[in-house]
């Protein structure tokens, strides 16, 4: 959709205040893909011209995108659509010692396997908004530090949905640059969850602990605009070696 075309919808003196009107616009057009994760917006100046109100309501509606996290603003070079930052993510922690010279790991991403569940777990099944006939589609991935499997994890997304998806889709890609490319679905934001477990069968067996090792698990729920829950994810992780550091300022 257009500028022109999202403008259109806002209608001075009629309705909510002009600046939730706007808010509302710019949302419309995140949400819509007008602008992708990432893309810059245009100035301010211009959208109050397209929207042909002051640039301080454009501001206002701006900054309450901003607070919400769906908008970011960078000094001297404008605002920008935001894009989920996972340098933050629990699955950070994750980390093994390098060699003795100092080299850093060498990592990779192996596809264990793909399948459909007709019977998902009934809080997988509430999180991505299906319906009791509802299946899911289960990708089920491992990530390898220096050969060794630090992190397997159940990626878990609405088989009506994605059902699309092929094992040629997601070699050696992220998900959800494939979902972007394929479907056109952004991941705008994630919350994760974090607990300590004892290794199950499936857990020792590909993370070669013994069954009862503490392991870290971790949920992750990702959203697309809308707050539209796109994937449900079930990390399990090798708890050695495994620290969380925070600094409280």
């Amino acid at each position: 959709m257009t500028l022109d075309k999202i403008a259109e919808s806002v209608r001075p003196g009629e309705g909510a205040p002009l600046h939730l009107q706007i808010k509302a616009a710019i949302a419309k057009g995140l949400t819509d893909g007008t602008w992708k994760p990432g893309d810059q917006l245009p100035t301010e100046g211009a959208l109050s011209r397209s929207f042909q109100v002051s640039e301080g309501t454009v501001r206002q509606a701006v900054i309450a995108l901003v607070k919400e996290g769906r908008l970011t603003r960078r000094s001297g070079k404008g605002t920008f659509a935001a894009r989920p930052n996972f340098e933050r993510s629990f699955a950070r922690f994750f980390r093994f010692r390098g060699d003795a010279q100092g080299a850093g790991p060498a990592y990779g991403l192996d596809l264990l396997g793909m399948h459909t569940e007709a019977a998902p777990d009934p809080s997988i099944a509430q999180h991505l908004g299906l319906r009791k006939s509802g299946k899911v589609l289960a990708i089920h991935r491992a990530i390898k530090q220096d050969g060794v499997v630090v992190v397997h994890y159940v990626s878990y997304l609405s088989e009506r949905r994605f059902g699309k998806l092929r094992r040629e889709d997601l070699e050696n890609a992220a998900l959800y640059d494939t979902l972007s490319s394929k479907f056109g679905i952004h991941v705008v934001r994630a919350v994760e969850t974090l607990q300590a477990r004892a290794a199950r069968a499936e857990d020792a067996a590909i993370l070669g602990v013994r069954r009862d090792a503490p392991v870290i698990a971790i949920e992750r729920l990702a959203y697309t605009y809308g707050d539209e829950v796109v994937e449900v994810r079930r990390a399990v992780g090798r708890s050695d070696n495994f620290r969380y550091e925070i600094e409280l300022s």
